[in-house]
């Protein structure tokens, strides 16, 4: 058996190599490039007290082996594909698992793509098990529909966020695996992230204000001319009447205005309501990815 790996606390100074371990990581198991380093950042500066802390490197000849942060619940276990059998995926795993534990979860979880055969092996033999799955849609934004002929205005920061969030949320708590976010965090991840645009942000109104969101960002490194759309919502009084179809609609538009080529967002497997909403926009699923969970015990 090789010797178990040295790991070492992640730094500020590690953000660009652990950029660059992720997208290798992503080109094995997806075909594609995602991550970036201002990705890397924003979810960093999204951690508070000491927890920002929680993450661990394993370095090796090229750069680095392996990577794993522990935010909470969430784990994040990544390997170098060049790295897969030497135990560093077990090392880093045993390394979050215990200081999640030390903070008080009691259950852990991490998304992991279906491709990664491998990794999915480790989980089940460590414990771990899927218990919810994602799919990727995805769209030729030239097959797109036109824009619909309706009224929509583009996000303000000063006067909207808070209003929003409160929106996101709502509408996200009635799924199924929804991992919540505080309005800070929700604004380090969204708001803050370099690169943000919030033309790609929509709204919606009625007689009693917002009435629907549609939230999107362009893709990261490899993926520049993807648009992504994060989140929809529409309020509980206007459920049914064709907002989330109407809010998609609008922002394919804007991401073909900015000469974007596709879109691509993540549906719930078991959230049937939201994938028809896509569907009807002529987005069809393209990645399978699965939320893995594990209780730790006392």
């Amino acid at each position: 058996m090789p010797a178990a790996p040295a790991l070492r606390a992640a730094a500020d100074g590690d953000d660009d190599a652990v950029a660059a371990l992720l997208r290798a990581r992503e080109r094995d198991d997806l075909g594609t490039e995602e991550t970036t380093v201002a990705d890397v950042r924003a979810e960093w500066a999204a951690l508070t007290g000491a927890a920002r802390f929680d993450a661990w490197v394993a370095e090796g000849e090229q750069g680095l082996d392996g990577y794993a942060l522990a935010a909470g619940h969430d784990l994040l276990v990544v390997v170098h594909p060049g790295a897969v059998g030497r135990g560093v995926g077990r090392a880093l795993r045993e390394t979050a698992e215990r200081q999640a534990r030390a903070r008080g979860a009691r259950v852990v979880r991490q998304f992991i793509p279906a491709a990664n055969t491998r990794a999915r092996v480790h989980l089940l033999e460590a414990g771990w098990w899927p218990v919810h799955h994602y799919f990727r849609m995805r769209i030729d934004l030239d097959d797109a529909p036109p824009r619909p002929p309706v009224l929509a205005r583009v996000f303000d920061p000063a006067r909207d966020a808070e209003e929003v969030w409160h929106l996101i949320e709502g509408a996200y708590s009635e799924v199924e695996g929804h991992l919540p976010q505080s309005f800070e965090s929700w604004r380090a991840t969204g708001m803050e992230k370099p690169g943000w645009d919030p033309a790609f942000w929509l709204l919606q109104h009625d007689a009693r204000g917002i009435v629907g969101a549609v939230l999107g960002e362009r893709g990261g490194k490899g993926e520049r001319r993807t648009g992504i759309i994060t989140a929809v919502a529409v309020a509980d009084r206007a459920r049914g009447r064709g907002h989330g179809h109407t809010l998609v609609g609008l922002l394919l538009h804007e991401f073909r205005a900015a000469r974007l080529r596709h879109a691509e967002t993540s549906v719930h497997g078991r959230t049937t309501a939201a994938a028809r909403v896509f569907e009807a926009a002529g987005m069809r699923a393209a990645r399978h990815v699965e939320r893995w969970e594990k209780v730790l015990g006392v």
